[in-house]
């Protein structure tokens, strides 16, 4: 037995190792990719059935929905919403910036419904009004913490990071394939 002999024993466990490493990470990849299109279609599929994902930034409606929940919210006629209803509307008195908050009453008022809504941690409601044909953001689902991630991911910094990790381990992958083809 040469010393030649020695080292090369001594290589292929390293080899083994490495190929062993590059296998479970492009089967990893594979399922990050089978995960991320399935997300995305999920939510192309919600969006044209009308649900609309929103992320809350306040605690408004401390304890049923928290600052981070990502609320799921579905146009609905004007007409059919009732006190104890979870909305989401653009609020006059804050520009128009988007408020979700629970019905405490309604006044149809003509051709309009008047609405008067308040966060459950707020001492007072604002008032605002709707078309009788208009539609309103109701609350579906809310999912506890999920919009904390996804605002995150809103960063363009983050989004760059990930893109690009995400186009390492892709092509990492694809390189593998090719040299053991």
């Amino acid at each position: 037995m040469s010393a030649f002999d020695t080292r090369e024993r001594r290589a292929r466990p390293l080899h083994n190792s490495f190929s062993r490493a590059l296998r479970v990470a492009d089967r990893g990849s594979s399922v990050v990719c089978g995960v991320a299109l399935t997300l995305l279609a999920v939510l192309l599929l919600a969006i044209a059935a009308g649900y609309r994902p929103l992320i809350d930034y306040s605690d408004s409606m401390r304890p049923a929905i928290r600052a981070g929940d990502l609320l799921i919210t579905r146009a609905e006629p004007a007409t059919g919403i009732r006190p104890g209803d979870v909305v989401s509307f653009r609020d006059p008195a804050l520009l128009g910036k988007l408020v979700s908050h629970r019905v405490v009453e309604t006044h149809p008022a003509g051709p309009r419904i008047d609405f008067l809504t308040r966060g459950d941690a707020n001492s007072a409601p604002e008032s605002w009004s709707a078309p009788r044909s208009g539609s309103i953001g109701k609350l579906v689902l809310r999912v506890p913490d999920v919009g904390r991630g996804m605002a995150w991911m809103a960063d363009i910094w983050v989004r760059t990071t990930l893109l690009a990790l995400a186009a390492l381990l892709l092509s990492t992958a694809l390189l593998r394939r090719i040299w053991s083809a």
